[in-house]
């Protein structure tokens, strides 16, 4: 008798990853992931949590021990690490895709479960696309122009990201293109750590340190720095806490001009709650730079006409928020209605009704400013079509299997002996 031969090595390693334990394995610790982030978002917030539970940047995840023991509040104490879930995810398509569409026997008896299979494999694939390509901004319009807001706009303003501008500046008019430093290049900037930034086009570069997450520029004669701030001209960057809605949080950086000469040149600070961009001299130019949120184009103009507002009886829970727009593009214009839960899906991007602000007029609450989600997302609708797919595929297996049961032939009776 002859032994079977072992199995090779890349047959073990693709029975592991299409196996049932790994898949069984991979939404236990989804499940744990999901749990404990829903506990520690109402601690910290709903952003900073998923970036650190749901990001591909995050290998590990370190939970919060106060989200289970409360006494633990603030002592940076931690449950033991899991993995990232961006990552579970991904792992979770190999083993779907292995397990649950290549190894599956195919034929029409099994065209159910494999649509199943594949929605919920092209479901967990929006998700991803959604965390790499997805932009969210904030478009603030008035009724009437003034008050510093548009009537129409066609860009939106990142809700999270910053970015520093540099913009050459001649007779009071910008000059050229404008430059943008992401924020990726100092969001990590802790204390005294620095990092050179090269501007090849400009002449000068710019050396970042001690980024702050929500900072507030403040006069050293008005209060005195607690934690060894760097003083410039006699300010200092004030650390406040960060917000539960870090879209609250105003940034600020210190920066220093670096001359073509080696030399270093001034120091100064960049805030987004500065009241006027920051002036270099350089090579008898003039630059203006400034930290802001990211801005970033809208293929077309969006024209407030009007904005309406209600709110529950005696309280500041909206019951309504609604806006009539008109939409531009090559001319041409388009009335469009928008309101919770009913946003306006155009040119590859969603408008969601997202917050109104009122003026007191006769006594009453009238909205003149509407605010507007926009979000830039490539995988929008793919949650909605696996939805609409695994729906399909379940009925039709369903069915399939209920007429069997019905239609089959009744199987004879065992003869008595």
């Amino acid at each position: 008798m002859s032994s079977a031969a072992s199995p090779s090595i890349p047959a073990r390693i693709f029975k592991l990853l299409s196996g049932f334990g790994l898949a069984t394995s991979l939404l236990v610790i989804l499940m744990l992931l999901t749990w404990l982030a829903t506990l520690e978002q109402v601690h910290h917030g709903l952003h900073t949590t998923l970036q650190k539970y749901f990001h591909y940047s995050e290998f590990w995840v370190r939970p919060d021990a106060a989200v289970i023991f409360s006494k633990l509040a603030g002592q940076d104490k931690y449950l033991p690490p899991l993995p990232g879930g961006f990552w579970v995810c991904a792992l979770l398509v190999v083993n779907l895709t292995l397990g649950g569409i290549i190894r599956m026997r195919k034929g029409w008896k099994t065209a159910g479960v494999l649509m199943a299979h594949f929605s919920i494999v092209f479901m967990i694939v929006a998700g991803g696309v959604a965390q790499l390509k997805e932009e969210r901004g904030v478009m603030m319009l008035s009724e009437k122009p003034g008050g510093g807001l548009p009537q129409v706009a066609d860009f939106a303003q990142s809700l999270t990201e910053t970015t520093i501008e540099i913009a050459e500046v001649k007779d009071g008019k910008t000059v050229g293109p404008v430059h943008f430093v992401k924020d990726a290049y100092f969001l990590d900037l802790d204390g005294n750590e620095r990092r050179t930034v090269r501007l090849p086009t400009l002449p000068f570069d710019l050396e970042l340190q001690g980024y702050v997450q929500n900072a507030r520029p403040m006069a050293a004669a008005s209060m005195a720095p607690e934690r060894g701030e760097p003083l410039v001209d006699g300010w200092f960057l004030f650390s406040q806490e960060p917000n539960k809605e870090t879209e609250m949080d105003t940034p600020g950086v210190h920066a220093r001009v670096l001359g073509r000469d080696g030399k270093n040149g001034e120091s100064f600070l960049l805030a987004v709650t500065a009241r006027a961009p920051h002036t270099v001299v350089a090579d008898g130019r003039t630059f203006a730079v400034s930290l802001d949120k990211r801005v970033w184009p809208v293929p077309f103009q969006v024209k407030l006409l009007d904005a309406r507002s209600e709110y529950h009886p005696n309280t500041t829970r909206p019951k309504l928020f609604e806006s009539d727009i008109m939409r531009i593009e090559d001319g041409r214009e388009s009335k469009v209605f928008i309101e919770m839960n009913e946003p306006m899906r155009y040119g590859g991007m969603t408008f969601y009704q997202r917050t109104m602000m009122n003026g007191v007029s006769g006594g009453e609450r009238q909205a003149t400013v509407s605010g507007f989600e926009v979000v830039r997302n490539p995988s929008d609708k793919w949650p909605e079509y696996s939805i609409y797919l695994a729906g399909f595929g379940l009925c039709f297996h369903f069915l399939l299997k209920l007429g069997t049961f019905l239609f089959r032939g009744k199987s004879n009776p065992v003869p008595q002996a």
